[in-house]
């Protein structure tokens, strides 16, 4: 069972770019994924998007994470159009 998030540095710098009302709409949802018995159930795997292993869709918004124990560790947070692409 997931335990809590943060953020990379590149995550958070991605985070930090967006409005305090999306952040905050973000914030929530991951809240209520982890919140969740089983957060990978509304999750989809990446590939070839090293470290992110998974991604959680918000709104227009991809939040892209990997596990590590029990935490979610996010690596990027980014449009659809901008979020598979190679950093």
């Amino acid at each position: 069972m997931i335990e809590s998030f943060e953020f990379t540095p590149v995550g958070e710098r991605d985070f930090k770019g967006l409005s305090r009302q999306l952040q905050n709409r973000i914030i929530e949802k991951i809240g209520l994924y982890i919140s969740s018995r089983n957060p990978l159930h509304f999750a989809k795997p990446l590939v070839n998007l090293p470290p992110a292993t998974h991604r959680f869709r918000v709104g227009k918004y991809r939040v892209c994470f990997y596990i590590k124990g029990l935490n979610i560790i996010i690596d990027g947070v980014d449009t659809r159009e901008d979020a598979y692409r190679r950093r």
